[in-house]
């Protein structure tokens, strides 16, 4: 136990105040706790206590005084250490739920309902006490062993408990689809609690896997039921559901339900997704006197999976089934949040085809990769440089970067990702009927009236925009009612704040008063300040902004992707030019915009694959963009910003000859910043 952060975990009891450090010079002390809590505590005859954290030691005493009118609790103070008032009538299910038993599988481990134990940790910084997640021994550092994951340490997927052997993810055969690979704290799921108490003065209690609805009913604090097992089919998930105080089954009061979905349900729960999905549901709760329901998913694994594998449509069907039999979600007053893998989630999520069980009203997607299919073949180069790390990670095999790279069955790296993911590289198929951005999906979206909040960075390192403006035209085409928010130079981050966005929808559900989700919105950073590039403002463009999206270092004899933004009818130049020596300038793109057919009348781009031209000797090159808008005479050499916070001067290519190892740190560290690639920007 470490005293330098205020939570401890007294135990199971549930902490029902703040942490409070206090120095012994008082003899008295009062607890501020809301008089709800207090009085119903007090009329189910279930006694508080304070808890002591003192000299690494717990010890708990009894309270002096309760002041229900005044919700104050008097305790003596006189020794110095941590104080909180527990509630002692309710307990916290801990250890927290991982469905992991390290026993299984001759020590390899393996699924357990209602196991502890972990492969790795989320854990508090002893100095800071912020969350923290240690993996490392799930990844393999053995060179001469070509699989990505420690599969021989560790028996990572259904089957193997049966004695077969899997040294690879593979389609519906993912990593953590029923477990979770970390063991969290008591501290850590104390500090979910402590921060949902801070904001609304209820606390949190971790409930069972197998609490039965009766015993939620009443009480003053939001409950999570962790750990649960979604789907009846053989490919199953986690999820975990949040209720509100005082949850109430009775047929006259149903939930709205606010659903997300990323990647561990661990880590999900306690550290990435959990404080968000609090945040809003304790905001709400503040600002409408009405609970929400929350609910957590896996998205049917923690790796090798981005969400768009078939079982998921069964698995989310029975997810939400189990929230409106056993927690009283209204059926049809739920939104989707998420962003990235979540993006995707809560997409396929609204658009689940032939669902009759719930329906979205409001699908919050922020940052989504769509590129599965025909673009992702063109996307695997130097211009969205994180790539070839997730094929790595989603395949299982550490080489599957290197160019001309195949799989012992002879398949390419960009198949079998797609194989993985999909169970198919048929392009024409992912794109209609299989992908988050498939025909399908829209159909369905259209069909159940979903309206969509797409918001998207450019200069993303894992994805192209043009992706982005696509999906948006043609989800619009087919009627789907579509918000779009662009942040120029944010990359994979966001420039508005998706759990603002989903509070929005749910107090529209809550209130009645309908919002209608459409027209593209502009954002800028707020600042060029390196500290304070996550700011945005924003703005109203007279025209489409020109930006570029291309590499920061490119290879030798490999190609990369360069995309230009601007509108139809605009002239443009782009050029190298070198930063010193004699070489000679070079030309990579040069022409005329046209309209494109499906896009906004007011926007367009062009994109070229090309091998790095032979003439381009190594050495660093100056991007130089010259563009002619419609209309006007004079070409301009506009004042272009470079995507990285913090980077001064022009935006510049890099040729080198060696071939670097595009999955390593080093690469990305080169490439990116924040999970922003490489271009140039007008805004």
């Amino acid at each position: 136990m470490n005293t330098n952060n205020l939570i401890f975990a007294p135990g199971n009891y549930v902490p029902i105040s703040e942490f409070i450090r206090l120095d012994g010079t008082s003899a008295f002390f009062e607890f501020p706790i809301r008089r709800d809590v207090l009085e119903t505590l007090i009329g189910k005859d279930e006694p508080i206590k304070v808890a002591i954290c003192s000299n690494e030691c717990i010890a708990y005493a009894e309270v002096l005084r309760v002041d229900t009118n005044k919700g104050l609790v008097r305790i003596e103070s006189g020794k110095a250490g941590i104080y909180a008032i527990v509630a002692t009538g309710q307990r916290n299910a801990f250890p927290i739920v991982t469905n992991w038993n390290a026993a299984l599988n001759e020590g390899r481990g393996g699924h357990q309902s209602g196991g502890t134990d972990g492969i790795g940790m989320l854990r508090l910084n002893e100095q800071s006490g912020n969350r923290e997640v240690e993996l490392s021994t799930l990844r393999d550092n053995d060179p001469s062993n070509p699989y990505y994951y420690r599969t021989e340490a560790y028996a990572l997927f259904a089957g193997e408990e049966d004695g077969q052997f899997f040294p690879t993810p593979a389609y519906e055969r993912y990593i953590g689809e029923t477990y979770s690979l970390v063991r969290v704290t008591d501290e850590a799921a104390l500090k979910l609690s402590n921060e949902t108490l801070k904001l609304t003065g209820y606390p949190l209690i971790v409930r069972p896997t197998d609490v039965e609805p009766e015993q939620l009913v009443g009480r003053p604090a939001f409950q999570l039921i962790h750990g649960c097992i979604a789907g009846r089919g053989e490919h199953r998930s986690m999820v975990s559901y949040i209720v509100p105080p005082f949850w109430t089954p009775a047929p006259e009061k149903r939930y709205p339900a606010l659903f997300s979905g990323f990647y561990d349900q661990n880590e999900n729960v306690f550290s990435t997704v959990g404080p968000p999905l609090l945040n809003v549901l304790g905001q709400t709760l503040l600002d409408t006197g009405k609970g929400v329901v929350g609910i957590i998913w896996n998205g049917g694994g923690s790796f090798g999976t981005r969400t768009i594998q078939g079982s998921v449509y069964d698995n989310l069907d029975d997810l939400f089934r189990t929230a409106i039999e056993r927690y009283a979600v209204d059926g049809e007053a739920i939104v989707t949040v998420g962003g990235s893998r979540g993006g995707i989630t809560s997409l396929v999520a609204a658009g689940n085809p032939n669902s009759a069980v719930y329906l979205v009203r409001y699908a919050i997607c922020y940052n989504v990769p769509l590129s599965f299919g025909e673009p992702l073949k063109e996307m695997a180069n130097p211009t969205c440089p994180v790539f070839w790390r997730v094929i790595c990670e989603d395949t299982g095999y550490k080489d599957a970067w290197q160019p001309g790279w195949t799989d012992p069955e002879g398949r390419s790296a960009v198949d079998l990702f797609l194989l993985t993911l999909l169970g198919t590289s048929d392009s024409s198929l992912i794109a209609s009927e299989l992908s988050a951005a498939s025909e399908r999906i829209i159909r369905s979206l259209k069909a159940k009236g979903t309206q969509v909040w797409l918001t998207h960075g450019t200069h993303d390192a894992f994805t192209s925009s043009w992706l982005a403006y696509e999906w948006v035209g043609r989800a619009r085409r087919n009627g789907v009612q579509v918000r779009h928010e662009i942040g120029y130079r944010f990359g994979h981050n966001n420039c508005t704040n998706p759990f603002d966005s989903a509070k929005t929808c749910l107090e529209s559900l809550l209130t009645g008063e309908p919002i209608v989700l459409e027209g593209t919105r502009h954002y800028r950073r707020a600042s060029e300040d390196p500290d304070k590039w996550e700011l945005a403002e924003r703005f109203l463009p007279l025209r489409q902004p020109v930006f570029l999206e291309g590499p920061k270092v490119a290879v030798k004899g490999l190609p990369i992707l360069v995309i230009l933004y601007g509108e139809p009818g605009m002239e443009y130049r782009l050029t190298l030019l070198p930063l010193s020596g004699s070489k000679p300038k070079v030309d990579l793109l040069e022409g005329k915009m046209e309209s494109l057919e499906g896009y906004d009348e007011t926007f367009s781009f062009v994109k070229s694959v090309q091998l790095v031209p032979g003439e381009l000797a190594p050495g660093e090159y100056v991007y130089e963009l010259q563009f002619r808008r419609p209309g006007t005479a004079c070409w301009e050499k506009a004042v272009m910003h470079a995507p990285h916070p913090g980077f001064e001067g022009r935006a510049t290519l890099e040729v080198i000859e060696e071939m670097p190892n595009f999955s390593s740190d080093e690469w990305l560290e080169k490439t990116m910043k924040y999970a922003i690639g490489w271009g140039l920007s007008e805004a």
